[in-house]
């Protein structure tokens, strides 16, 4: 099955050095999030090395040093089996039309390719008997009428393309004489090239070059080569050394009597930075940077994590530019590799970028939602993360309210705080009856079934009858005060009355003297219209609701003979309860009871 494999960083090494105090401070949420491409690609590596990717939205095209093309997806998995043999040493570059229908490649070989996917009518190789370090295709290759054309690089930028009666192909120099070119970059118009000296920019509207930007360093141009990438079809992103430009090609408002191009460059951002750039793409009015850090004074890398390379995510200013994350990258080998062994490419319509070295090939894009909840998640600061989960459920994959809340529960338990736990379950669980079951007996496992009694639902939803009867049981021998208000808080349907009857009857054979037990039995008796018992254990209580037990229920017939009982409870009550139901209690069975005791003639009286 086919799989890309999670990638770990590390923060940029400079902050591990950082002193205690800065170490506590709270950690910044990342804002990029890397995968390693595998599948057939790991085959691939085990018998070569990428010397060069050119990516598409539709697929990627990896050159090896063994002069190889692999065609691969997204995911490092062969399409259709498509490799191209290519060349016979290593590719230096790719370049690949709008439509993904044809690739461009060069070699140290001195040959050219252009092979199409879906037709051999516009395949060409051509053999410059010269390294060609640099190739790029228009990008409307694809299209009939187009001249096909292309532009080649190693001592000159040479521009071929087919026309004329028979189609022929043709050559013509744009550019020579300023050493190797090394990079070339071809959007909408405008072909950018990078030599020994600088940037050129030729206008193919124009047939005429437009701009010379200064190199500005003073390393070795085949050590550090040069980063071109368009941001769009004005905009140029330079990357060479320690040296940064965004470039913006810009149409001249006046006519000049100089008879200049129509067209100039103006550079918007420039600086210096403290390390080498090995790629440059856009993201927004952001940067992305792959950079590798400069020898220390003595001439070697300082230790081994700093020479692992770092993607850097920065906003350009004019002199100057603010960090906003940087993430030191373990690429298999990285120790072995220099500047000039990484590339960055980019699908910025995707905001993919791709991470390149010889022996590995890591994606990179920004962290969505999901991402952030899960960070939020690994940070335990679970209340954000909920925050975020319920405003955005509908558009988050991975997570969801019902399983983030669990995990938050889980986690409330094993720091102990089950109070704050319990009062989340109503808003985690809802009216899920299998959760609200899960989480009761979590509770129960760890001794805290009193935390969670108030919050237990009593309608939607209603739970198994075995839940309530548990926590009665647990207050029952604990605190038998609360049980006491659970039973008459709880509506008895709930639960089996007579299993928690037998359950109290059992406890209070071994302490008889519980009021609060005593008044729980009398309840129960009641729910089970077991009245006689009720009353009985009323009366022995004193209980205040006696009389409305008796007239609620219709009692009378097992009042007779508790008349003095119910006198010396309350008279008052007593008294006008005997003189109200006269035709049920006859006035004979209240006078036997009463000639015994002195305040008969209370009742008499009245």
């Amino acid at each position: 099955m086919a799989s890309v494999d999670e990638f770990e960083t590390t923060v940029d090494s400079t902050e591990e050095d950082e002193s205690d105090d800065e170490e506590s401070e709270e950690e910044e949420e990342p804002k990029l999030k890397y995968e390693r491409i595998s599948n057939d690609l790991v085959d691939i590596l085990k018998k070569d090395c990428i010397s060069c990717l050119a990516v598409h939205s539709k697929f990627l095209a990896a050159g090896t040093h063994w002069g190889m093309i692999y065609i691969l997806d997204h995911i490092g998995c062969h399409i259709r089996d498509t490799e191209i043999t290519a060349h016979s040493t290593t590719v230096n570059q790719i370049s690949i039309d709008d439509h993904g229908d044809y690739v461009a490649s060069c070699s140290d070989d001195g040959k050219v390719l252009i092979t199409g996917f879906y037709t051999a009518e516009n395949n060409q190789s051509l053999n410059f008997d010269r390294p060609v370090k640099a190739v790029a295709m228009d990008p409307l290759f694809y299209k009939h009428g187009s001249g096909k054309h292309f532009v080649t690089g190693d001592d000159k930028l040479v521009l071929n393309e087919k026309g004329g009666l028979f189609s022929r192909h043709r050559t013509t120099v744009l550019h020579q004489g300023e050493g190797p070119i090394r990079e070339i970059q071809w959007i909408g118009d405008f072909i950018a090239w990078a030599n020994d000296l600088g940037v050129k920019i030729y206008d193919m509207s124009t047939r005429s070059r437009i701009t010379h930007i200064p190199r500005e360093h003073g390393y070795r141009p085949e050590l550090y080569r040069c980063n071109l990438c368009w941001k769009d079809e004005k905009t140029l992103l330079i990357g060479w050394a320690d040296r940064v430009k965004v470039c913006v090609i810009k149409d001249r408002v006046n006519d000049d009597a100089r008879n200049l191009p129509s067209r100039y460059v103006e550079i918007v951002y420039m600086f210096k930075v403290d390390f080498f750039v090995c790629g440059i793409a856009p993201l927004g009015t952001d940067l992305v940077m792959l950079t590798y850090d400069k020898p220390s004074e003595q001439g070697t890398i300082q230790d081994s994590s700093s020479k692992r390379p770092q993607l850097q995510l920065v906003t350009p200013h004019m002199e100057d530019f603010d960090v906003i994350s940087s993430d030191a990258l373990s690429l298999r080998g990285y120790e072995e590799y220099k500047c000039n062994d990484y590339h960055l490419e980019c699908l910025p319509e995707e905001n993919l970028f791709y991470i390149v070295s010889p022996k590995d090939i890591i994606v990179s894009k920004l962290r969505d939602e999901d991402d952030h909840v899960t960070w939020l998640i690994d940070h335990e600061q679970y209340e954000e993360a909920l925050a975020v989960v319920q405003q955005k459920e509908n558009t988050l994959q991975k997570h969801n309210l019902q399983s983030l809340g669990k995990d938050y529960l889980d986690f409330l338990l094993s720091k102990r705080e089950f109070e704050k736990a319990a009062q989340l379950c109503v808003k985690i669980l809802s009216k899920n009856k299998d959760s609200w079951e899960e989480q009761v007996y979590k509770f129960a496992k760890i001794k805290q079934l009193k935390s969670i009694a108030p919050y237990i639902p009593r309608e939607n939803p209603v739970l198994d009858p075995a839940i309530y009867e548990m926590v009665l049981l647990e207050f029952l021998l604990s605190d038998a005060e609360r049980f006491l208000q659970l039973v008459r808080d709880w509506p008895s349907h709930l639960y089996k009355v007579q299993t928690v009857i037998n359950a109290l009857l059992d406890r209070l054979d071994r302490d008889r003297g519980n009021t609060y037990l005593m008044r729980a039995l009398g309840d129960l008796y009641s729910y089970e219209r077991q009245f006689d018992k009720a009353l009985s254990i009323y009366l022995r209580l004193k209980h205040k609701d006696v009389f409305q037990l008796i007239h609620k229920h219709n009692l009378f017939g097992s009042i007779s003979d508790k008349i003095v009982q119910l006198m010396e409870f309350d008279k008052e009550q007593a008294v006008s309860m005997l003189l109200n139901n006269m035709d049920k209690i006859p006035m004979e069975k209240v006078v036997n009871q009463l000639d015994k005791i002195t305040r008969v003639f209370v009742y008499i009286f009245r």
